[in-house]
């Protein structure tokens, strides 16, 4: 029988320099790009996002008293529900025809009454409102420069004028807001 040749152990090569430096570097470089990416392509924001479903972890409910030259009057089933003429269900819609809004989205964000005015508005200059005063739900509806519009919310017994839409409270499960249009 033929003996077999016992390999011989080499000896281990020592790391060089390059070898040691690779690792750290490739990590350097992943961090800084992703924090390149961040500052040069933010998120959306979330008035801008259609979610998936209707199924969302954070849930609000906020009222919105809208009149109309003094008159109540009542938010549409459709505010939300589209972006752009395609159908898109949106951070802030309604759920039905009433005073109640939905805000709705994976995680807690703050949105104002400002928010809800750039879904509802839907870059347009024409809003959608349901008069209810006879019983029927009759949609109008009414160009914004026609009318001068008063925003306010409710604390400590009194509506509360709001000067800029963008610093007004967070929508909340006690936010009430009103939207008085009064025409020109």
């Amino acid at each position: 029988m033929p003996k077999r040749k016992i390999k011989e152990e080499k000896p281990r090569k020592k790391m060089g320099r390059t070898q040691i430096l690779i690792p750290p570097v490739i990590v350097g470089v992943a961090t800084l790009s992703g924090f390149l990416i961040i500052q040069f392509f933010p998120a959306p924001s979330p008035v801008q996002v259609c979610l998936r479903s209707h199924n969302d972890t954070f849930n609000v409910h906020s009222r919105i008293d809208l009149e109309v030259d003094g008159h109540k009057m009542l938010l549409p089933d459709t505010v939300g529900q589209t972006k752009q003429g395609k159908e898109c269900l949106r951070v802030i819609h309604t759920d039905s025809v009433g005073d109640q809004i939905h805000i709705q989205f994976v995680r807690p964000v703050r949105l104002t009454l400002g928010d809800f005015m750039k879904i509802y508005a839907n870059n347009s200059t024409i809003l959608q409102v349901v008069d209810n005063s006879t019983g029927k739900d009759i949609y109008q509806n009414i160009t914004l420069a026609d009318y001068d519009i008063d925003y306010s919310y409710f604390s400590d017994g009194r509506f509360v004028k709001i000067s800029n839409l963008t610093s007004s409270p967070p929508l909340s499960n006690t936010f009430f807001g009103r939207i008085s249009m009064i025409s020109k």
